[in-house]
């Protein structure tokens, strides 16, 4: 699992990763909501990978925000309209260790965009209301183009590599069905799932 919706769809629910791995199959997540999920469900055998994950399974972050964006429609590829807060920081975090920006200024603009709405966290919304002269706000806009980071799309790759050469596996304190706890939305999700088998056939 790497990302998902919300909102205005229903994400992915904790009982249907809590019902794969009862039933033996090795689940793992990183990157988005996938990485949320992993840490959530770590303590029942779901496997996170990448440093996003790491970073919610310690407590180091903790908001579902701080991974969303806003997107555009199907339509028009699901491309992104907003910046993961994970991604700024990953930037930031960047420019600032290479030299490109002062880590005063990585502080501002850090701050900046963690005061806003994640569906107002773009890097024109940030430079705007960030204590900048315009002159360099300016030169931010072009330095940005030109290096912003993705921590979403390398933990996403780490993933999948680990998934290529097979280095994912159900761990051994995985949820057994005995385990598992029999609620009425438990078995709901099950008839959904029977029924979608008999419906296949």
């Amino acid at each position: 699992m790497i990302d998902g919706f919300f909102e205005n769809a229903p994400s992915v629910w904790h009982k249907e990763i809590l019902y794969a791995l009862s039933l033996g199959v090795a689940v793992s997540g990183a990157a988005s909501m996938g990485a949320l999920r992993a840490a959530e469900c770590a303590d029942f055998g779901m496997v996170g990978v990448g440093r996003i994950y790491e970073e919610y399974r310690s407590g180091a972050r903790s908001a579902d925000a701080d991974v969303a964006v806003t997107h555009a429609p199907a339509e028009m590829g699901f491309r992104p309209l907003t910046e993961a807060l994970v991604d700024i920081e990953a930037t930031l975090q960047a420019l600032t260790a290479e030299g490109v920006i002062p880590a005063a200024e990585s502080d501002l603009l850090g701050a900046s965009a963690s005061a806003l709405h994640f569906s107002r966290r773009s890097w024109s919304t940030i430079l705007l209301t960030t204590a900048l002269a315009q002159e360099r706000r300016d030169e931010l806009k072009h330095i940005l183009k030109a290096k912003k980071r993705s921590q979403k799309q390398a933990d996403a790759r780490q993933l999948l590599a680990a998934l290529r050469d097979g280095s994912i596996a159900r761990p051994a304190h995985a949820i057994t069905p005995a385990r598992l706890a029999r609620t009425p939305f438990l078995e709901n999700l099950k008839d959904e799932v029977r029924a979608r088998r008999i419906a296949r056939r």
